[in-house]
């Protein structure tokens, strides 16, 4: 019986060695949770189908032909797993067996493509009734063997028996021991989770469902690949534990260097940097809030307690996850600096992952003809298997939720990490029942140790939220890192903040302009909330104001918006310039201007905008001015989050005087921002009268699933609804800064691919695709430009035209998005 057979070479890998491969690999995985028994059980069986006639057909002489494989491994288990519990366990644990068996049955039957469990009629299908599999699509795959077509009996229980056998022997337990062992790691992960109600209950059983599905899929991918021979290896326990310790000696060795501070500021810092340190060496998994002023060195310090954490609490994963590209971009370059060292003039940082987007795109796994050419187009993908991942808030949603096989992956390497959620005060409120509860999924059941990292904390734990996030560690440390007392606090104000008008009226973007035509020796930093009206407005200025003025936006390449922030980082202290952006420039970037203008926003917004201006300290006050945009010039109908931001800020501050205190309405602005929502704002709303995303996977009532079948959601469905800000982009390369020959190697390299499927062709797009990985932009799939996109490798790999990339504003005319 045999896994993969290649046609022309002759090669193959029997079932047998497949599948203790990746039961073996799949354990090994979830042994760090506690879950090893559970994941061998699901790796055994989970390509039991293979052994069927028709599939051995298939495989060795009819390799287009279609036959379900995934159906009869999950139909085996959950019927002899559902007769041993009935006769075995204790009568408490019996609430635990209707879930254990269809989490099983469903993630093997899911491990080539999920699938939503309510089950509709048939089109063109009269006979069809859903009736008869109680409405679940999981049931009618589990009576898939009831057509005849397969040889269950024959073929499938047989081989099965003989698997055990074979058990038995290597492994010294029987299936029956293997069974019970797996069924009490379920229940013991069931006694680490505290939910409210049942929607809490089976959102949680979501995750479970995607943690095991994730650590499935990877020993299966990872042995599909190397089924003929040794292609990929990932990062050994030692290699990770080696460059660990290099990297807390490197943070350790940057600390050095601000040892006996003399200035106030200096001396704050050092002294939140030992806690830090302390914290790090110490902290069990949990939820953390690090909430500090701008000004702080929240970077230096996120990765001394995580490195800390990596070396001292064996955390596996360093992960950095900003909200802003153009933070990720700044701080990306920081730590690589950091933990790196330079070959040639450039930084190499051995085992750190930037990833903003996908360069090669992953496929839905459907209709597959050839399992290990899909999989090895399928490690082109990141993964995240790397120590240190430096990525974005959109990733790390596609992570949690997106069912593409790339993100379902990448959740297993979040296992026993420490991840830090820079600027999480970005997130819209939408995503604030799913965020909250997965977190404490990732802290109880996961070992994660996460950091919300923020100058402006939201209020996470508020009463007025449907579901609130459980802080503090598993040992009851304090949810608070550091804390800083007021006078503390004092020492980080620099700047004083004031209405553009006092009279709460709009202004246009040509009073704008005037404005800063009196402060000629000024450098201003203009931030806006649309990319359409910071075009407009960066078009005017350059019309009328003589100081070098620049243009940021997620239009441009990570690359190009690094080379403006240089460029304008080298200007400040000689030469008053000018940069209109939108929020992506407002956190964590290390410039200093005289005054920032920042069109209303969210009080958070404005506060992290605000750290842009006298961030050194060298003026007596820095200005900050609010300024109401008129409407018709920046159009937020499309940006509700902002939108319904802004609104809340203008009730805050219509009343106050200038100058406004904004530091302090922070905890008043997102209790007000919370109250003001409807309990479904917070669930993740999709078209109107539809359920909810956290609905969809959570009870998911509107669907008739018989109510005796424990799993009801709608994974598929979700994660395709499930879009951070709306924002269904793919990752484009751009023609930027001499790039032309790298995407040429990239092209040349592809077709060669495409052609012959050599492992050298594969693994120099890996290396390319990262080295062009600061070259892409996130475009809108229903961008206008995506007619000019030159698609690569059936797709997952897209180029924009050179001509449509300009060196000031980046891509021409991209149809208006959010930040992210």
């Amino acid at each position: 019986m045999y896994a993969h057979y290649e046609q022309e070479s002759k090669k193959s890998q029997l079932l047998e060695e497949h599948l203790f491969n990746v039961a073996k690999d799949a354990s090994s995985m979830a042994a760090e949770i506690e879950q090893k028994n559970v994941l061998f059980l699901i790796g055994l069986y989970h390509d039991l189908g293979k052994a069927d006639a028709l599939f051995q057909e298939k495989i060795l002489r009819k390799p287009t032909m279609k036959v379900n494989h995934t159906s009869a491994g999950a139909l085996y288990l959950y019927l002899n797993i559902g007769n041993l519990l009935k006769k075995q366990i204790k009568i408490d644990d019996r609430k635990y067996c209707s879930a254990f068996c269809e989490t099983i049955a469903y993630v093997i039957s899911a491990h080539h493509g999920v699938y939503d469990i309510p089950l509709s009629e048939k089109i063109d299908d009269d006979e069809f009734d859903p009736k008869k599999f109680g409405y679940s699509k999981l049931y009618e795959r589990l009576a898939y063997n009831s057509d005849g077509k397969y040889k269950y009996e024959k073929d499938i229980i047989n081989f099965a028996k003989n698997l055990e056998e074979k058990m038995k022997e290597l492994c010294e337990i029987s299936f029956e021991q293997l069974i019970l062992k797996a069924f009490y790691e379920y229940v013991e992960l069931w006694k680490k989770l505290a939910y409210k109600d049942n929607s809490e209950r089976a959102y949680y059983q979501t995750l479970i469902m995607r943690l095991y599905l994730s650590l499935l899929k990877n020993a299966d991918i990872l042995d599909t690949i190397n089924a003929y021979e040794k292609i990929v290896t990932p990062f050994s326990s030692q290699k990770c534990e080696e460059l660990a310790d290099g990297y807390l000696a490197s943070i350790e060795k940057r600390y050095a260097g601000f040892i006996n501070p003399t200035k106030p500021m200096n001396v704050v810092r050092t002294k939140i940097a030992e806690i830090a340190k302390e914290r790090g060496i110490n902290d069990s998994p949990g939820i953390y809030r690090l909430d500090l002023p701008t000004g702080a060195g929240k970077t230096n310090l996120s990765m001394r307690y995580g490195f800390h954490q990596m070396v001292h609490q064996k955390k596996k994963r360093f992960i950095y996850i900003t909200a802003y590209l153009s933070v990720l971009e700044q701080n990306a370059s920081t730590i690589k600096y950091t933990v790196g060292h330079e070959v040639e003039g450039e930084i190499n940082a051995e085992g750190v992952l930037e990833h903003h987007s996908n360069i090669v795109e992953s496929d839905d796994e459907n209709e597959i003809h050839d399992e290990r050419d899909q999989a090895l187009k399928e490690y082109l993908v990141d993964t995240w298997d790397s120590p240190v991942i430096l990525s974005t808030m959109v990733q790390i949603f596609q992570t949690f939720f997106k069912t593409k096989s790339s993100n379902i992956r990448r959740f297993t390497n979040l296992i026993n990490s420490t991840i830090i959620l820079d600027e999480v005060q970005a997130l819209p409120i939408e995503v604030t029942t799913l965020f909250n509860l997965t977190l404490d999924f990732l802290s109880k059941v996961m070992k994660v140790n996460v950091v919300l990292c923020t100058a402006t904390q939201p209020v996470y734990n508020s009463d007025n939220l449907p579901h609130k996030i459980q802080y503090g560690g598993m040992n009851n440390e304090d949810a608070d890192i550091v804390q800083l007392n007021e006078e503390e606090r004092e020492i980080f104000k620099r700047t004083k903040v004031y209405k553009f008008n006092e009279e709460n009226s709009t202004n246009s973007l040509e009073d704008i302009a005037e404005a800063i035509s009196q402060y000629e020796k000024e450098s201003i930093l203009i931030i806006l909330n649309t990319k359409a009206s910071v075009k407009q407005l960066y078009t005017l200025i350059k019309e009328t104001d003589s100081r070098q003025c620049y243009h940021l936006s997620t239009n441009m390449c990570a690359q190009h918006r690094l080379d403006i922030i240089e460029t304008i980082r080298r200007k400040l202290p000689h030469e008053p310039v000018i940069c209109v952006s939108t929020q992506l420039i407002e956190a964590g970037v290390d410039l200093d201007f005289n005054r920032v203008i920042r069109s209303y926003a969210g009080i958070d917004s404005i506060v992290q905008a605000s750290g842009r201006c006298n961030r050194e300290g060298n003026l007596d006050t820095g200005i900050v001015q609010l300024v109401n945009v008129h409407p018709q010039q920046e159009n937020l109908t499309k940006l509700k989050p902002i939108k319904k931001k802004k609104q809340i800020t203008e009730q805050i501050v219509q009343h106050l005087d200038s100058p406004i205190d904004i530091m302090v309405l922070n905890d008043e602005f997102f209790e007000r921002y919370f109250t003001n929502s409807k309990t479904s704002e917070f669930d993740y709303p999709t078209k109107k009268d539809e359920p909810t995303v956290y609905e969809l996977l959570s009870l998911n009532r509107e669907q008739a699933v018989d109510p005796r079948f424990y799993l009801r959601q709608s994974f598929k469905t979700a994660g395709i609804k499930m879009d951070l800000i709306q924002s269904n982009t793919n990752g484009v390369i751009v023609y930027y800064g001499g790039n032309r020959e790298k995407i040429e190697e990239l092209i040349t390299t592809v077709e060669r691919f495409e052609c012959n499927y050599q492992i050298d062709d594969f693994q120099k797009i890996q290396k390319i695709s990262k080295e062009l990985q600061p070259y892409t932009i996130n475009m809108q799939k229903h961008d206008e430009l995506n007619k000019s996109v030159d698609k690569r490798l059936d797709g997952r790999i897209q180029i924009l035209q050179e001509s449509l990339y300009s060196s000031d504003m980046g891509a021409n005319e991209s149809v208006e998005g959010f930040i992210f």
